[in-house]
C-alpha cells in the first residue's frame, strides 16, 4: 500500500532547504531542527538583514525603508548607496525587476520578519514557514547580486 501511495503521488519539484542561500539556512537550520519555525524565519531574515547593511555601511534605519532606498530608481546621494541589478537600465525589465526588488524586499520584513518578531505564537505549517524562507532566499541573493552604487 505504500508503495501504491507513494506511485500515485504526482511527480513534483522539491525544494531542499538546505540549498537556500547561506545567509537564509545557516542561522535557520538549527532552529528547524528544533522545530521552531518562527525563530528559523526570524532568524534568517535578521541575517539577510545585517548583510544588506553591511554592504550598504548603514545602520542608521530600519530593515523596510533601507529596502525602499536600497532598490530605489533614485541615483544615489551621499549616505545612501543603492543596490543595481546587472544589465541595460533603459529597459522595462531591468526597471521592473528593479521596482520588484524594492518592494519585495520591503514586503519580505514587513509580512515575514515584523510577524515573526513580534507575534507570540504564529500558526504557520512547515510549508508555509519553508516559503518564507524560500522568499528570504531571494531576497539574499538579489542583494548579494547586485553591486553597490554610490554618490559621486
Amino acid at each position: 500500500m505504500e508503495e501504491w501511495a507513494a506511485r500515485l503521488v504526482p511527480d513534483a519539484p522539491t525544494l531542499p532547504a538546505d540549498q537556500f542561500h547561506p545567509w537564509v539556512w545557516e542561522p535557520a537550520a538549527p532552529l528547524w531542527g528544533a522545530e521552531a519555525r518562527q525563530d528559523a524565519v526570524l532568524a534568517a531574515a535578521r541575517t539577510v538583514n545585517r548583510r544588506l547593511q553591511q554592504k550598504l555601511g548603514r545602520h542608521d534605519i530600519g530593515e523596510t525603508d533601507l529596502c525602499m532606498q536600497a532598490f530605489d530608481m533614485k541615483d544615489p546621494v551621499a549616505g545612501k548607496p543603492r543596490l543595481r541589478f546587472d544589465g541595460d537600465r533603459n529597459t522595462p525589465t531591468w526597471r521592473a525587476r528593479q521596482e520588484g526588488a524594492k518592494y519585495l524586499a520591503a514586503g519580505a520584513f514587513l509580512a515575514l520578519r515584523n510577524v515573526a518578531a513580534h507575534e507570540d505564537a504564529v500558526t504557520w505549517t512547515e510549508q508555509e514557514a519553508l516559503e518564507h524562507l524560500a522568499t528570504l532566499s531571494v531576497l539574499a541573493r538579489w542583494i548579494e547580486q547586485c553591486v553597490v552604487e554610490r554618490a559621486t
